[in-house]
Parts: C-alpha cells; sequence; structure tokens
C-alpha cells in the first residue's frame, strides 16, 4: 500500500521540516510520499492545503492520506501503531497529548452542535468517534471518494468536526486507537484569532448540519452565549483596527450627532407641528446644493496640497470661497423661484450662513490634517457644536418663537466663520483672495464625479420633504421628519463605515479578489447584523420608547418610525457594495444608481403623497433602498461580476 503524508506548513522552519522528515522516514513504510503544503505566501485555509496534499497523492495512485500538522511528533511511533486502525475505521487517529493532557477524539454535543475533545480515557481500545482531531488523520482513499474532500469555508478549525461528521453521516467510520499516543505542540495556542475562528466556525457548523429546534435554541440562548464570550468579545474589538475604528472614529460626527438629536427633542417639545415642519423644510432646501460648496477640495486638499506652498493654500481656500459665495446666492435666489412665503425666506437666508461656516471649518480641517492635528480640530468641533446647541435651545426655550431660533442660528454662523478665517489665516499667516483659473480647474477635473454623487444623493435624500411640503403642507412634513430623524440619526453608522472601509477595500483590490470577497463577507455580515439589530430594538424598546419623547401630534411619528426604520439595514448593506463600487473605479454607476432611485423617489411620491401622505413617503423610502440593493447585487455579482470580485 503507497502512503500519502500530507502536511501543512504555515511560516514552519526549515529545522522542523527536517525533524519531520527524519520522523517519518523513522516510522519503517516502505512505500510513501511526502508532500508538504506551504499556506505561507498564499494564505490558503487548513482544509484547502490538506485538499490540496490530498490532491497530489491521489494523482501518485495513494491508498492512504497521513494528515498531519507540522507541530507533532512521531516520535516513538512506528508503521504499524499507525496502521491498527485500519481494520477498524476508515478515518482514524491516536490518542493525542497536548499541554499535559491526553485526549481521545472528539465529540460532538447533540444540543449545541458544537465540537469537544475528549479527555476521559475510552474502555475499549479502538473507539469510534465523532470526529479524529485535525492534527493528525488517517484517511482511506476510499472515504475521500464517496464523501468528498475537506470543507474549504472552514479556514481554520471545525474541519476535522465537519469532515468527521459527513463520514459517520455516510455510514462510514471515524474513530481513535486509543493505544499509541502523539504529541501535539500545538503552536496555534498562541494564535490571538483562535478563539474567533472556533466561534465562527461552530456557529457555521451549527447553520449546516443542525436542525430548525437547534438553530432557534442557539438563537433563544444569545445573550447566555455572548456572556460566555465577553473575554472574546472584547479582545476581537481590540484586535481588529477596522472594528476600533467603525465603533470609535471622528467622536466629534458622534457627539454632533448626540447634540442635534438633544436639539431635535427640545424642538419638537416646544415648537408645533408646523413650525417644526418649516424648520424641516428649510434645513432640507439649504441642503440642495450643499455638496457642489466643497466640490471635492476637502479631499484634494488633504492629499495634494503641500504645506509648505502658501499661495496654494490660499488659492484653495479662494476657490472654496467663490464656490460659498456662488451657492449662497443659488440657495437665496432657488427660494425665491419656489415662491416661499415671506418668513420662510428670511429663515432661508439666516440659515445659509451654514455655507460660509463649511467653508472655512473645512480649510481649517485641511490644514490640521497636513499638520496631523486633527485631534484639535475634533476638540474644537465639539465644543463649537456644544455651545451653538445650547444656544438655539435657550432661544427657543425663552423665546418661543421661531424667528428668534433662526437669528440665533445665523449669529453663531457668522461668528463661527470669522473665528475659523481667524485660525487659517493665523496657520498660513496671511490670506490673499485672488482668482486662480488654471489650478481651480485641475482640482474640479479630479473631484467632479464625487461631487455628482453627492449632489444626485443629496436630491434623493430630500426630494421626499420638499414634496411633502407642496403637496400636504408644513404639518405632514413635521410629522414626517420627526420620524425621519432617528433614521437620520442612525445613517451615521453608514458614514462612519464608508470612511473606515473605503481603504480596506482599495486594499483588497491590490491584495487579490479572494481576500476582496472575504473582507466583503464579513462587512455584510457586521452591518447585517447591526441593521437588523436595530429594527428588531425599535419593535421591542419602541412602545415605552416613544411615548416618553413623542407629545401632541408628534405621536404620529412613531408609525413613521417603525416603517421607516427598516430602511436601515439595506442602507447598510448598499454602503458596502456602494464602496466596491468606488475603490474598482466605477463611480459612474453610483451616479447612475442615485438619478435612477431619484426618479423612482419622485414619481412614486407624487402619485401616492396625495392619497396616503407621510405613510406613502415612509414606504417609498424602504421600497427604494430594496430596489437600491437589488440593482448593486446586479451590477457587482452580475453585469462586473469578473471585474470587481471573481477572476
Amino acid at each position: 500500500m503507497k502512503i500519502g503524508f500530507v502536511i501543512v506548513l504555515y511560516k514552519t522552519p526549515v529545522h522542523e521540516m527536517v525533524r519531520l522528515k527524519k520522523q517519518i522516514e523513522a516510522l519503517g513504510f516502505k512505500d510513501y510520499q511526502i508532500y508538504f503544503i506551504d499556506n505561507t505566501a498564499n494564505g490558503h485555509g487548513y482544509a484547502q492545503g490538506v485538499n490540496e496534499g490530498i490532491r497530489r497523492a491521489q494523482k501518485n495512485k495513494c491508498e492512504l492520506f497521513i494528515v498531519a500538522n507540522a507541530d507533532i511528533s512521531f516520535e516513538k511511533l512506528s508503521s504499524q501503531d499507525l496502521m491498527e486502525g485500519y481494520k477498524h475505521f476508515d478515518m482514524w487517529g491516536l490518542a493525542m497529548k497536548q499541554q499535559n493532557v491526553v485526549y481521545y477524539g472528539g465529540e460532538i454535543d447533540k444540543w449545541r452542535m458544537s465540537g469537544g475533545l475528549i479527555i476521559v480515557k475510552p474502555t475499549h481500545r479502538f473507539q469510534k468517534a465523532d470526529f479524529v482531531c485535525g492534527s493528525l488523520m488517517l484517511i482511506k482513499s476510499e472515504l475521500v471518494e464517496k464523501i468528498g474532500f475537506l470543507d474549504e469555508s472552514y479556514f481554520m478549525y471545525y474541519e476535522d468536526t465537519e469532515y468527521g461528521y459527513r463520514c459517520n453521516k455516510n455510514g462510514m467510520r471515524a474513530g481513535i486507537d486509543t493505544k499509541h499516543t502523539y504529541l501535539h505542540f500545538e503552536i496555534s495556542v498562541h494564535n490571538a484569532l483562535k478563539d474567533l475562528w472556533l466561534a465562527k466556525n461552530r456557529l457555521r457548523f451549527l447553520a449546516s448540519y443542525g436542525s430548525p429546534f437547534q438553530i432557534i435554541r442557539e438563537i433563544i440562548r444569545t445573550p447566555k452565549t455572548l456572556w460566555e464570550e465577553k473575554k472574546l468579545i472584547w479582545n476581537t474589538f481590540q484586535r481588529s483596527s477596522f472594528l476600533v475604528n467603525f465603533f470609535s472614529m471622528n467622536i466629534s460626527a458622534f457627539l454632533g450627532k448626540v447634540f442635534n438629536f438633544i436639539l431635535f427633542l427640545i424642538l419638537i417639545r416646544n415648537l408645533t407641528v408646523a413650525e417644526y415642519g418649516i424648520y424641516t423644510l428649510v434645513w432640507a432646501h439649504v441642503s440642495i446644493f450643499g455638496p457642489l460648496v466643497d466640490f471635492g477640495t476637502t479631499s484634494y486638499g488633504m492629499v495634494y496640497l503641500p504645506s509648505e506652498k502658501k499661495d496654494r493654500i490660499n488659492s484653495l481656500f479662494s476657490l472654496r470661497l467663490i464656490l460659498s459665495l456662488t451657492i449662497f446666492i443659488l440657495t437665496v435666489l432657488l427660494a425665491v423661484v419656489f415662491k416661499y412665503e415671506h418668513k420662510i425666506l428670511i429663515y432661508i437666508f439666516f440659515t445659509s450662513f451654514v455655507i460660509f461656516f463649511n467653508m472655512a471649518s473645512g480649510t481649517y480641517l485641511i490644514l490640521t490634517s497636513i499638520a496631523q492635528k486633527l485631534a484639535r480640530t475634533s476638540a474644537l468641533s465639539i465644543l463649537t457644536n456644544a455651545i451653538m446647541i445650547g444656544g438655539i435651545i435657550l432661544s427657543i426655550t425663552v423665546f418661543q418663537k421661531v424667528r428668534y431660533m433662526f437669528a440665533t442660528i445665523a449669529g453663531f454662523y457668522v461668528l463661527y466663520t470669522l473665528i475659523y478665517s481667524a485660525l487659517v489665516s493665523r496657520l498660513i499667516k496671511k490670506i490673499h483672495i485672488f482668482f486662480d483659473y488654471r489650478n481651480w480647474i485641475q482640482i474640479m477635473k479630479k473631484s467632479y464625479i464625487f461631487v455628482l454623487i453627492g449632489f444626485f444623493a443629496g436630491i434623493y435624500f430630500k426630494i421626499d420633504v420638499l414634496m411633502l411640503s407642496f403637496l400636504k403642507g408644513k404639518e405632514a412634513v413635521g410629522v414626517y421628519s420627526s420620524g425621519y430623524k432617528f433614521l437620520e440619526a442612525l445613517i451615521l453608522i453608514a458614514s462612519s463605515y464608508n470612511t473606515v472601509a473605503t481603504p480596506i477595500l482599495a486594499k483588497g483590490i491590490i491584495d487579490g479578489k479572494q481576500r476582496l470577497r472575504l473582507t466583503v463577507r464579513k462587512h455584510l455580515v457586521l452591518l447585517g447584523i447591526i441593521g437588523f439589530g436595530v429594527v428588531l430594538g425599535t419593535y421591542l424598546i419602541g412602545p415605552y420608547f416613544f411615548p416618553i419623547i413623542l407629545k401632541g401630534n408628534f405621536k404620529e411619528a412613531a408609525g413613521v418610525i417603525r416603517i421607516i426604520i427598516w430602511a436601515l439595514p439595506f442602507i447598510l448593506l448598499n454602503s458596502v457594495f456602494m464602496n466596491l463600487l468606488y475603490v474598482s473605479g466605477r463611480p459612474q454607476m453610483v451616479i447612475g444608481l442615485f438619478i435612477t432611485l431619484s426618479v423612482i423617489n419622485i414619481v412614486s411620491n407624487l402619485l401616492l403623497i396625495p392619497h396616503f401622505s407621510y405613510i406613502a413617503s415612509s414606504y417609498i423610502t424602504v421600497g427604494c433602498e430594496i430596489t437600491s440593493l437589488f440593482i448593486l447585487l446586479y451590477l457587482v455579482f452580475i453585469s462586473n461580476r469578473k471585474k470587481i470580485l471573481y477572476d
């Protein structure tokens, strides 16, 4: 009988390979071949390495495959010791000594479908087992012919559990020869990701082979499982730069959302529904041209602007100022064209000073980013935001008049524009305003595509408010917007993901499509859990939470929330695929997507708002996000399958 030794390596020293060769030679097999499968460079999982070795051995007509880790010892064993299980099993192993404990194969917990090692020595020498430890498995060629290879979806751990389970399920025999023992050094004990892989693959095994009852039981048991794995969860969070950045990125933006949510709660308690509708309408109008104010100059400045060239900084500042002044005028003129009532025109004029504030604070952000002093920017942003929100809350609670609130907003934005401009002037010594057409054209050539994306995305997300205002009035806008505010606060998750994930996915494009697919899968699972978890939490906690904060006519917003919150998981999933299109050089498709969704949004709202008011807008928002997901799935997995994720 020809024997094939399959040994999977990963960063294995040469002297260890020499040791294994000598020990295998000392076993006394007459006809054998050693297949060293080195996974160091390719990053393949253990199962894939084993399968590659078995395939090589099959070509050489091997009839028995002895699969082993590189961190075991065959010392004091002979070929006869290894082969005595041949008559009893189709796959077998020996007793394994690891960290001074002897294990006798593995068993599967029939309640949780989890694999565990047996430490009690069986009474019989040849003991049937649910699975054989993957560090040393002897597998007959007949077994491979009948049940196939190891499941490569188990990157590390549980591939032996799954193979043993499949062996027994198909009428073959798996077991342990308990008389003989081999030593397993278990280098993997030092692998920080071991517990994470074990936990993930246990769930994969449960999902693949567990009964509906077992799966439901495990879902019900989730709180207990999370508590049991609290150390693993914390360690995983600390080790993952993606998770750390995702959950802690941009603290100033997060606190800004918190401050604005507090402001929202104050407003709905002190304004009528119609007044809150006016407030929302004003901000929706002012934000229409929002993407054109920056015109991609923030990203351009951080990447391309050398800090030592003061003339280029002044050129960029001049461009941002001209853009801001232009958009300010266009915003006010558009309000006149829309024929808003006189007081709304004044409120739009006051609020539009935010355009100059964004110009000045954005320039300061560019300069501090170049100087690597972003902590200062974040601290200043938190401070100014807190003071302004406090001032707005004070004005509305003291004066109880909407006009004073908008006057306060204008005052703060004018003051902050002057403060940030002074800070910019201090950093570059002196600000010069001048026209630099040639340089401005070069900037715009590199940034226009993202401006268009932001512009059409802004239309898509704001058009329902504007149409509600014209078709149903300010009260409908107030109810819908107060419900939408909850979704808007949670969309921060998506913006945080975009900031963190874009460079990771871009690197994935370089590292290879297999690695990129794995990254995308992880991101989809994480965002899916977060999104649908929020939906579940809304339905569980909402009945107790909403009555506390939604008073008077705002109570109707609870119905909006229960509908529109379903958009969140789809927004999060869509953000993964949109980022894939960005990093693969296809942002034009995202523009086309937002144009398509905007048309669907407009037509649907135009047809349904007259009959169902803000409830129609709520369902349309969810429907558009579901439609977006299907379009993105088509773009990524069908029309551009070989250009993005597959060779």
